[in-house]
């Protein structure tokens, strides 16, 4: 068994930032371009109603995925100093993704008000939880620098993701039997190619039920955060479904998936620049650390600038070609979601630098305030405004994040300044 000296994590020989980004990029992009593959299958093969379902099902099980997901891949990515064993991940992902599978099937009762849309439920709820298994052991191959092959198993899975989930619902017409096969696609990967590469020459050994409570107790933080990242994403469109009904949440679904484009872009900036990020805090580089989340933050933020100018110069012409000619009309739509996203964007990149500190208590009532924020907006603006207010809502809620995330972070930034 391998590690590093004085018992750490093994390390690989550092790659340049650039290389990392390049592809974490490709694997992040490829990736998105499935998942947008995936519902523009839904718009064409299976009309309105059941891009409707899709989107519905999709924001209801997210909320729970991402809670039991608890962010485990940053938490084990910057333990630089191997305070646990890589074995206590991969046991506490597994008993909270269970759980988390039991809480999507108590969702499906509950909310499914059909037997088909309860069904839906609980497929989309397990192609989820499959991917939150591979991502710790992305976390194995992120602390050692292995972006690429995350990469590669990224744009394995989009890949074989999105084509087995068009062949069965173009045989089946069956948005359940398509779901199964995306989960089915998704785990058969992880077993052939995540595992072995993740687990290389990590600690398996488990330290005991002590130890994986105590690593839960570090990382349960980050896991209601998500949850509450992942509500503020989709409280406009509980509100949109609520006021507007199923089809109205199906349109604003297929616009905000562009979002996407520039997300995949901020998070494989912010992936690739964790681990440079950690090192300069555990450091006490100070200047390093704030330097490179300044890049991290301008770049992201021009990235979402460009975006709103591509949505007014060509955006009915691309919803026409992606998804149906008729969603041409959400045209002025997309600018405003695009517009929303520029916060976005940048809250993103300030979190990747927070978490980069392992400052994880801290974000939860952040993200309590600016999910309850997002919440009053929806309901407030989506009434009154329709598709556009969920569009502000989100970029109301982005930009009280960012001002509480920048409060975070002078906080953090004093722990390491050196003192007279």
């Amino acid at each position: 068994m391998r590690t590093g000296p004085g018992g750490k994590p093994p390390t690989s020989p550092s790659t340049s930032l650039r290389s990392s980004f390049a592809w974490t990029l490709a694997g992040n992009g490829i990736y998105a371009a499935a998942q947008w593959s995936i519902l523009s299958l839904v718009a064409k093969l299976g009309g309105s109603e059941m891009l409707g379902q899709y989107a519905l099902a999709v924001a209801l099980t997210t909320p729970l995925v991402m809670l039991s997901h608890l962010n485990l891949r940053a938490v084990l990515a910057t333990d630089l100093d191997g305070r646990h064993s890589f074995g206590d991940y991969v046991a506490v992902r597994l008993g909270v993704s269970g759980l988390g599978l039991v809480g999507i099937a108590i969702l499906a009762l509950l909310f499914g008000h059909s037997g088909s849309l309860a069904a839906v439920i609980l497929a989309m709820g397990l192609a989820q939880t499959s991917e939150t298994v591979s991502d710790i052991y992305y976390g194995a191959m992120q602390r050692r620098d292995e972006m690429e092959l995350i990469a590669r198993s990224m744009i394995a899975r989009g890949l074989v993701s999105v084509s087995a989930f068009g062949f069965a619902l173009y045989l089946l017409r069956d948005l359940v039997w398509a779901l199964a096969a995306v989960a089915a696609v998704r785990l058969a990967l992880l077993f052939a190619y995540d595992r072995p590469r993740g687990a290389a020459g990590e600690c398996l050994a488990r330290s005991g039920l002590g130890a994986g409570m105590a690593l839960l107790r570090t990382a349960a933080p980050l896991g209601v955060m998500l949850l509450l990242v992942s509500l503020n994403t989709n409280l406009p469109r509980y509100a949109i479904e609520r006021f507007l009904g199923g089809t109205e949440l199906g349109a604003f679904a297929a616009v905000a998936s562009f979002m996407t484009v520039g997300s995949t872009a901020v998070n494989a900036l912010g992936q690739a620049t964790t681990p440079r990020l950690a090192r300069h805090y555990s450091r006490r580089e100070s200047g390093h650390f704030l330097k490179l989340t300044f890049m991290l933050a301008a770049s992201v933020c021009a990235l979402g600038v460009a975006g709103v100018v591509v949505a007014a110069l060509f955006g009915q012409t691309i919803l026409g070609v992606v998804y149906r000619p008729e969603y041409a009309a959400y045209g002025g739509l997309l600018i405003a979601v695009m517009g929303a996203a520029i916060p976005g964007y940048v809250a993103i990149a300030l979190g990747y630098a927070i978490t980069a500190a392992r400052v994880f208590d801290a974000q939860v009532p952040l993200f309590f305030i600016v999910a309850a924020s997002c919440a009053g907006a929806s309901w407030l603006l989506v009434p009154r405004f329709g598709l556009r207010g969920a569009a502000l809502s989100l970029a109301i809620a982005a930009s009280l994040q960012i001002g509480g995330e920048g409060w975070i972070l002078a906080r953090a930034m004093r722990r390491i300044e050196p003192t007279a």
